[in-house]
């Protein structure tokens, strides 16, 4: 439904936008209206993950960060199954909505992929060698520019025959901002001379305490105050608070919560909660135990029980059962009465109360 009103909203504006256009007097009201228009999109609330998986590091990089998305490679694994520099899996999954700003943690497979915690030299004095191979047949064997500066990377690439295509950006506690991550094709990869080859460039370190998830406490069975001191030392709020009445239980403690606990969330997400409200017994009532064993019998016996009391004449019970089995039941009763169990409808046995 949120996405219908959005593609509705977004339609009138342009049609609006068009109008504008043709009918004159249309220029400020279209730059106002396109302005409108591009806000919208801006503010909007949240991002449906789409799928960033099987596909180059470059390219899910591209796609994230067009979204307005932080991406971080959570890990580099080396699968055979997998191209080098592909992205494996992402967290979250495809489909989670996220906020804009949200990290997207990527797991990718390695090769040509400078793995968190590799040194790299200032001015990329510790770059691979930069000789260039082309072969009889025309192709050209790509060169390594990985932890070379980005103009010394695109200068190589550029003699070798090939062309920058896209440089992407992403955050590296160790590698320094403008210095190459990741490449693609990979090192000493046969290609087409003029073919192109796309980056991924450090940005430097990226601002851990804006974007770091935090993991949601376990609240429940904790009275609704420590619920929330809890909280806001994890650096959350508290969303809605729901109270549940429960008979037999103290007010003020916790039965449910939302996000569940162990989930990781951004600072400051709400946590809505579920608590006890404690039900208050009507007085004069009183708890009735009935426990008796069923005659023998080849057919199924069904058990009525009756009571009647102050608050009426009622069946309090009424279930089929195998002859000889043990029939438990637990019920409440209010002022003087009687209790009658009865068998397949006839009269077995009863109490007064």
């Amino acid at each position: 439904m949120k996405e219908t009103k959005r593609e509705n909203w977004s339609s009138f504006i342009l049609r609006v936008f068009a109008y504008a256009l043709i009918f004159g007097g249309g220029l400020a009201l279209s730059v106002y209206l396109g302005l409108i228009f591009f806000q919208y999109y801006l503010t909007s609330g949240t991002i449906s993950l789409p799928d960033f998986r099987n596909q180059s590091l470059v390219e899910a990089i591209n796609q994230i960060s067009q979204l307005g998305l932080q991406a971080e490679i959570k890990r580099i694994e080396n699968n055979p199954e997998f191209p080098s520099s592909w992205v494996i899996q992402q967290d979250p999954p495809p489909g989670v909505e996220v906020k804009k700003n949200h990290r997207v943690k990527l797991v990718i497979n390695g090769g040509d992929i400078i793995a968190e915690g590799g040194s790299v030299a200032a001015g990329g004095s510790s770059s691979p060698s930069t000789s260039t191979s082309v072969s009889a047949s025309g192709s050209v064997s790509v060169p390594d520019v990985r932890q070379m500066g980005l103009e010394e990377a695109q200068s190589l690439i550029e003699s070798s025959g090939l062309k920058l295509e896209r440089v992407a950006e992403i955050t590296h506690d160790s590698i320094p901002a403008g210095y190459v991550v990741s490449q693609n094709p990979p090192p000493e990869s046969e290609v087409a001379k003029g073919s192109a080859v796309s980056l991924l460039v450090s940005k430097g370190k990226g601002e851990a305490e804006e974007f770091n998830l935090v993991v949601v406490p376990d609240l429940v069975g904790l009275r609704l105050e420590e619920a929330k001191r809890l909280l806001a030392q994890s650096n959350l709020t508290v969303g809605n608070v729901e109270e549940i009445a429960v008979k037999g239980k103290d007010d003020g403690v916790v039965m449910r919560q939302s996000p569940a606990p162990g989930e990781e969330v951004e600072p400051g997400e709400k946590i809505h909660l579920q608590v006890t409200k404690a039900e208050e017994e009507e007085a004069g009532l009183k708890e009735l135990s009935l426990r008796f064993v069923l005659p023998s019998s080849r057919s199924p016996i069904k058990v009525e029980v009756v009571v009647t009391d102050e608050l009426g004449e009622r069946v309090v019970y009424e279930r089929e059962h195998q002859g000889e089995e043990m029939v438990e039941l637990t019920t409440t009763t209010k002022g003087e009465g009687k209790v009658v169990i009865y068998l397949n409808g006839y009269y077995y046995w009863d109490k007064t109360l």
